[in-house]
């Protein structure tokens, strides 16, 4: 046998049927199987007048066979549900994997992998035999009706699709047999059934978590008794459960069945746990070598892990809250209602809650000239009240029946935070958002969700360093009482999947005191800047997290330094440059992993565009226009249209003129150290941006043709070398090449660096244009005059000089980098005095005329360089 079908431990009716179903797509030799079939398909294969191709293979046999040329796993992508069969995917030159569970999991890697969320694996291969034209017999079609009926639950389960419901029609076409279908699929209770279904009902507890109310039950029998799954819808009929859980013990075995009608609950999850798989509706497992009790107990612990309680006012209240004291004048109520773009705030008594006033109540006085007049006077004083613990549904039900645009959440007459109309509507957007959605008949993953778990993808593109520390400051924000984000360009990468260590925490609280509580407990230390809430925690070795307090900023004028404001996570988040920079994933243990997206940062990371939060974002902070270049170039995204026309529009305004010229030159430092930098430099000529270094500033076809150069010699040298220069600085060093001396000075007095780093630059970019027009002049020059031309230089101005000198100086150039600069005589001081030269202060000079030599090949060995000074000397007496 060189093609097989192969499925999991103790097929069902899917199971086989799918392997079937492969077996006719792909004229397999056979299907193998290796254990015990469930009873009703024992019974089933048994009474077909015609048998199955199917071969039962023993563990020894496994080991005999040497190779495979096409496996095919169906109803499986977990290798341990393969057992022993799982030793076959080695020895398969092809894999092909069906599978229609969901994702919770997946080891198995096939060189073609169907795995979609249908109601049964038979109806995702069926798609393919219809595509594909094959014709079946009346007893193939009901054969593989039996997967379809069992696992949609005769097409009733939840998890049921068009696709299963379009399979099905399919197989009835070819004279499917409904009746004997239903003969198998729908079977009454066994005797042993009803004794067993008598054991749960009586052992059943109920347990609420939140409004979910789910059941628990075990049963224990010593005779193996097949398809004790069938028992748990009987039970969730007769106790109207939104879930069930049952652990029944039949023979060496204990049997795992769980039933889930809410999406608090995940049946799948609960079943992995104990080695099995499924559906969010329904999942099961086998465990071995375990007592009941014991998985009893894991499973009660698994449940208070797992299900998701309905949400309280707590999870879905602002906060903290921007307040009005009650004797705040309306113009200064105005100033804080525009400042943070609100519609309504609570008024205030110290922190008790004693009104609500709109900014449309605000205005209105404002034009009747109220402008001195306290918010308290036209305060909303009959308002709504809630608790921290109220369900969601009863506050809406509250602020319906109120027609409350606010209400206020308190605690002992304390003000905690508000909800809003918009609140609901988001909750109400993600709870939407977790419904099934189809396709062309094909259930979609909600991708673009505002709120998504990211686990998995941190798991695969963060170090398991930063995921340990991740799960430390999670865990210790639930112990005290801190709400904890990773946010920033970290987030953005891991949906991008890249690599990014630069880890930024988000606090909902102090930062400083969260950060020096986690330093002390973790071995590190921690520096805290107070003045901006922030804190940075460095490990011993160098690995160190940045912490800040969840904060909201607004500018007072165009490119003013701005305000800070402690403030809730999605202030925090608003207050950010663009909209793929601005999403957050939790990490407190209970939602570790779950993406925060207020602002459409996944659609436009889909849509590859840079997009900001707000319209007055380029006059708030216009270096956020060079940073749009940046991600621009780096990923190589466009810039949105509404964007465009902003960014155009401070150009046209000057704004860039009031930016801190240390931002401007980081910026372009920045820009410079990318790989695309060239196609960010013509994006700025693109914009007119260059202008704002200097009016003199260009990029022509001239300058493209010196970086085509310096990416020549930058590519050479790094591929000779294993240093690695700073690229930026000799890419700097080619863009203003071309400036007057003065021009330049201008520049550098713009970046308002500290001293030694404009001396620095200033000293390379004059060396560079000196050394060049110097270049030019001498045409051409002994390779020791070219040499020691350039040892005056580091080696980046070096770099942008042989970029700048041209094609004359190729030659000299590469021997400089890899031969000259390391050219040293072989006579030493020793030598000189051994000769009895003097005056010794004449060594240094002699030396560097015998390496001069010596790299013009006049004297190259030890002789000839010590009669070489020895000539020097008698030359120079002669001449004195």
């Amino acid at each position: 046998m060189k093609k097989i079908a192969i499925t999991h431990k103790n097929p069902d009716f899917d199971a086989i049927a799918s392997a079937y179903a492969a077996y006719r797509l792909y004229g397999l030799d056979a299907v193998v199987t290796a254990t015990s079939y469930e009873s009703a398909v024992n019974e089933y294969v048994s009474t077909l007048e015609t048998p199955l191709p199917i071969f039962h293979m023993r563990e020894k046999d496994i080991e005999n066979i040497e190779s495979i040329d096409l496996l095919v796993i169906t109803d499986c992508k977990l290798a341990n549900r393969l057992e022993p069969l799982d030793g076959l995917i080695a020895k398969a030159k092809k894999v092909i994997v069906y599978d229609h569970h969901p994702a919770h999991g997946q080891d198995i890697e096939g060189d073609e992998m169907y795995v979609e969320e249908t109601g049964s694996c038979s109806a995702v291969i069926v798609e393919k035999m219809r595509a594909q034209g094959i014709t079946l017999t009346p007893e193939e079609a009901t054969l593989i009706m039996t997967g379809i009926y069992e696992d949609t639950g005769m097409l009733t389960f939840t998890s049921t699709t068009v696709k299963d419901m379009e399979a099905a029609a399919w197989l009835l076409s070819f004279g499917a047999n409904l009746h004997e279908v239903g003969e198998y699929v729908k079977r009454e209770l066994s005797r042993d059934h009803v004794f067993i279904l008598n054991e749960l009902l009586t052992n059943m507890h109920i347990r609420a978590i939140g409004s979910v109310r789910v059941g628990i039950s075990n049963a224990s029998n010593d005779k193996y008794i097949e398809d004790v799954s069938h028992l748990a819808h009987k039970i969730m009929d007769i106790e109207s459960l939104d879930a069930l859980f049952i652990l029944v013990r039949t023979g060496d075995r204990i049997v795992l069945v769980g039933r889930s009608r809410t999406d608090d609950v995940d049946a799948s999850e609960i079943a992995a746990s104990f080695g099995g798989g499924g559906h969010y509706t329904a999942a099961s497992a086998v465990i071995k070598d375990q007592m009941l009790h014991e998985c009893v107990a894991k499973l009660d612990m698994m449940l208070g892990e797992a299900v998701r309680p309905v949400k309280k006012a707590r999870d879905i209240m602002t906060s903290p809250v921007k307040t009005l004291a009650a004797n705040v004048t309306f113009d200064a109520a105005i100033d804080i209602f525009m400042k943070h773009n609100l519609n309504n705030m609570p008024v205030v008594q110290g922190n008790v809650p004693v009104g609500i006033v709109s900014r449309r109540d605000i205005l209105q006085g404002l034009k009747h000239g109220l402008n001195k007049e306290p918010v308290s006077s036209i305060m909303q004083v009959e308002f709504t009240k809630i608790p921290q613990n109220m369900p969601y549904y009863t506050v809406e039900e509250t602020m319906l029946a109120g027609n409350n645009k606010m209400v206020i959440v308190e605690e002992e007459g304390k003000l905690l935070g508000v909800i809003t109309r918009t609140d609901l509507l988001r909750l109400i957007h993600d709870e939407i958002a977790k419904m099934p959605r189809f396709s062309d008949g094909r259930l979609m993953k909600g991708e673009n969700g505002r709120s998504k778990s990211v686990a998995g993808q941190m798991e695969n593109v963060l170090p398991e360093r930063v995921i340990a520390t991740l799960k430390d400051i999670g865990a210790m924000a639930d112990e005290l009482g801190f709400k904890c984000y990773l946010v920033g360009g970290v987030v953005r990468d891991i949906l991008l999947k890249k690599t990014n260590e630069d880890i930024d925490i988000v606090v909902e609280g102090s930062a400083p005191d969260f950060a020096k509580e986690f330093a002390n407990r973790m071995g590190a230390r921690v520096a805290v800047h107070a003045k901006f809430k922030t804190a940075v925690v460095i490990f011993p070795d160098g690995f160190r997290v940045d912490f800040a307090t969840s904060r909201t900023e607004f500018y007072t004028f165009p490119a003013s330094a701005p305000t800070v404001e402690d403030a809730s996570i999605k202030n925090d988040l608003f207050r950010r440059d663009f909209s793929i920079n601005a999403m957050a994933v939790k990490l407190n243990k209970k939602e570790f992993g779950v993406l925060l997206d207020f602002f459409g940062g996944q659609r436009d990371l889909q849509d590859k565009k840079i997009r900001v939060l707000h319209s007055l974002s380029f006059v708030d902070d216009p270096s956020r226009a060079l940073r749009a270049v940046r991600f621009a170039v780096r990923f190589d995204f466009m810039i949105g249209p509404h964007t465009d026309r902003l960014f155009r529009h401070a150009v046209n305004l000057d704004l860039f003129e009031r930016v801190q010229g240390q931002r401007m030159f980081l910026e372009l430092k920045y820009i410079l150290s990318e790989k695309s930098y060239r196609k960010a430099l013509r994006m700025m000529r693109k914009y007119d941006l260059l202008k704002f270094f200097h009016s003199t500033l260009r990029l022509d076809e001239r300058k493209e043709a010196m970086f085509d150069d310096l990416d020549t010699i930058l590519d050479w040298y790094g591929f000779q070398f294993d240093e690695e220069p700073e690229a930026y600085m000799s890419r700097m060093a080619v863009l203003f090449s071309d400036m007057e001396k003065q021009a330049v000075k201008e520049v550098l007095k713009r970046f308002s660096l500290d001293e030694h780093k404009t001396q620095q630059h200033g000293e390379c970019f004059k060396q560079v244009k000196d050394t060049v027009a110097w270049l030019k002049r001498s045409k051409k020059m002994p390779d020791s005059v070219f040499a020691r031309c350039m040892d005056k230089l580091e080696t980046p101005c070096a770099i942008a000089v042989a970029a700048l000198a041209g094609e004359d100086y190729e030659r000299q150039v590469k021997d400089f980098f890899t031969v000259f600069r390391y050219t040293k005589p072989d006579i030493t001081g020793n030598d000189l005095l051994e000769m009895k030269i003097e005056p010794k202060t004449e060594y240094s000079h002699l030396l560097s005329a015998v390496r001069d030599a010596k790299i013009d090949k006049k004297c190259t060995d030890r002789e000839s360089q010590l009669r070489f000074v020895q000539e020097m000397v008698k030359n120079d007496k002669k001449d004195r």
